[in-house]
């Protein structure tokens, strides 16, 4: 068949083959020649066998006890990481059922959230809507070790409660101050997205925008909007900056777009923190007005002296309000010299007060300007 023409060879004569046995013989008796007759050389200067081509083992950190990082790792997000990780603790929360089958309780794990230990004594942070309706909360450390937590208070209203579990040295992270934040400076998002099988993953964006509005109930609060990556599982814990500090407890993520991610500024969970650990619980300031936003077009149709503030509908009795002589049709225009377009831009600036804290009010009553100083009470729910 043709294609097996390029592998014949027709045969050559005898002569031919006994030439090729003699050049062998040759080769073989002058290598045995050279090996007996020549000085050995030394096994130990004997060049070790070389591998061609084969990618050599990395440091074995188990078994090297100098391994240190690499110098190109030592980037401020590692450090950040290596700083604060131990910080992070996994929220797991249970409630109890009863079974009536068997006549007996039994407890059915809830959820998995994620906190920040901000006490070497044993204080944790998470978000309220974590550990919310929770019969039992369980928290598990960077070490492993679960341990159980009670509630020490909780803010529905900015999303915080703070946790104690009965352990102390426990690694603390450190807070920074949120009001200094700048857009398009580094976030790192630390938590359990999905659940305790992805502990402590990290997620890397930059801040968003510092200031973005959140209204709750009667209040409105300030959250610092980040592009990292947060996910249900990383509710409740930290968003860093790129020095390993606490900017905000991760909390809010818009669930139809990527991308948008929002925690709770640091100075926001100092402040509640502090008060629910110190008395249990937090103190709300109100005014005690009812009032109704003013348009160009409400201010033409009633000939009102000012186009925009809050028309005061009615005064609670023995309020704040009351007190300062706030009266019913009065027009709030500016708030501590800041000017009042909206009741949003109201409830931001009282939000952001203390109980027992006062507050200068610019109003319109008929005609005249005039400024009332309010000092607030403490909101009492019903």
């Amino acid at each position: 068949m043709d294609h097996f023409e390029y592998y014949y060879k027709p045969k050559r004569s005898g002569i031919i083959a006994l030439i090729v046995v003699a050049l062998i013989a040759g080769l073989v008796g002058g290598i045995a020649g050279a090996f007996f007759s020549g000085p050995k050389q030394p096994e130990e200067s004997i060049p070790p066998e070389q591998t061609q081509g084969t990618i050599p083992d990395p440091t074995d950190p188990d078994n090297d006890f100098s391994w240190e990082i690499y110098e190109y790792q030592k980037t401020p997000v590692v450090e950040a990481v290596q700083k604060v990780g131990p910080s992070v603790v996994g929220i797991s929360t249970f409630v109890s059922r009863r079974d009536i089958f068997q006549g007996t309780d039994e407890l059915v794990q809830r959820g998995v959230g994620s906190g920040l230990i901000v006490d070497s004594s044993g204080y944790i942070i998470t978000n309220y809507h974590v550990i919310e309706d929770a019969d039992t909360i369980v928290v598990t450390l960077d070490t492993g070790e679960e341990v159980e937590a009670e509630v020490v208070g909780s803010d529905p209203g900015t999303d915080i409660s703070v946790l104690k579990v009965a352990k102390n040295d426990l690694p603390a992270a450190k807070f920074a101050d949120s009001d200094k934040l700048l857009a398009g400076e580094t976030t790192i998002a630390i938590g359990n997205p999905t659940g305790l099988d992805l502990q402590q993953s990290v997620a890397v964006g930059v801040v968003s925008a510092t200031d973005r509005a959140l209204e709750v109930y009667d209040w409105v609060f300030s959250l610092v909007q980040t592009d990292a990556a947060i996910n249900p599982g990383n509710s409740g814990g930290p968003l860093l900056n790129a020095v390993g500090e606490v900017i905000g407890i991760n909390s809010v993520k818009i669930s139809d777009a990527e991308g948008l991610g929002f925690a709770i500024p640091s100075n926001t969970v100092r402040d509640v923190a502090n008060e629910i650990i110190e008395t249990g619980r937090v103190r709300r300031p109100i005014v005690g007005i009812a009032i109704n936003e003013i348009s160009s077009i409400h201010a033409r149709q009633y000939d009102l002296p000012v186009d925009h503030g809050l028309y005061v509908v009615d005064v609670a009795p023995d309020s704040p309000a009351a007190e300062a002589k706030i009266r019913q049709n009065d027009i709030i225009t500016e708030v501590n010299g800041q000017r009042i377009d909206s009741l949003r831009d109201f409830r931001r600036i009282i939000s952001g007060k203390q109980v027992g804290e006062a507050v200068e009010m610019t109003l319109y009553r008929g005609e005249k300007e005039q400024t009332i100083e309010v000092t607030l009470a403490e909101y009492q729910e019903e």
